[in-house]
């Protein structure tokens, strides 16, 4: 897989830091763990059973 080259400012770095569970987990695991987080609640939303239940309920 080809490497990511990304800048955060001091505070998100903080934030991703306070994510590593002590030192357990590195800054790349925590950012694959919220990108896979994130894919999962994308897809959830889009799913055509859950956007059919949205609209039942208009």
């Amino acid at each position: 897989m080809t490497p990511l080259s990304v800048q955060f400012t001091p505070e998100q770095q903080a934030w991703l830091d306070r994510r590593t569970r002590g030192g357990l987990l590195s800054r790349s695991s925590v950012i694959r763990l919220i990108v896979a987080e994130a894919m999962e609640r994308d897809q959830l939303a889009s799913s055509p059973r859950k956007r059919q239940g949205q609209h039942g309920q208009r």
